[in-house]
């Protein structure tokens, strides 16, 4: 099974993906973590695709989750999962997320941490009217997305919707 988690910046994507990654087994890629370079800077367009095809290549069964539609629109997966969710419980969750990655500034960091955690560790105002300004942008994207998807969808808003999740994807062959 290949499903791709879709939604803006602080909507759980990476924690149904990991969810989904420990229920199921099924390897698991970040598109965040493609088009991010750990400690900051973006990688070209090449080196991300590249990145993506050599994923595709050696899974037949992935979860993949991210907001970038340079790279999610080039997957055919059985199974999108729409995780856009209202503007203020995206910024209740990304200041969360500000506050959880200032913990870590001075701290000896481990590799395996998400990309995010270096890209959060310094929350300003400037930080939040961009990322909502972003969040806007990337919800119209997806809505234009999906809008000619042949593909079945569901909405998942957070943990209160995994077990919905788990069982739309209990009802695929894995």
């Amino acid at each position: 099974m290949k499903i791709l988690i879709i939604g803006p910046l602080g909507a759980g994507k990476s924690t149904l993906a990991y969810a989904i990654n420990k229920k199921y087994g099924l390897s698991r890629l970040n598109l965040d973590e493609v088009h991010r370079i750990k400690g900051g800077g973006y990688r070209d367009e090449n080196e991300q695709l590249a990145i993506l095809n050599d994923f595709l290549k050696s899974n037949d069964n992935w979860v993949m989750e991210g907001c970038q539609k340079t790279l999610y629109e080039k997957v055919k997966p059985d199974l999108i999962i729409d995780m856009r969710i209202s503007r203020l419980l995206a910024i209740w969750r990304f200041t969360l997320r500000f506050l959880k990655a200032k913990e870590l500034i001075g701290k000896n960091v481990s590799p395996e941490l998400p990309v995010q955690a270096y890209h959060y560790r310094k929350i300003t105002l400037s930080k939040i009217l961009d990322w909502d300004s972003a969040n806007k942008e990337i919800n119209q994207q997806i809505a234009d997305y999906l809008r000619n998807i042949k593909i079945p969808i569901i909405k998942c808003k957070g943990f209160s919707d995994y077990q919905k999740v788990f069982e739309v994807i209990d009802n695929f062959s894995l």
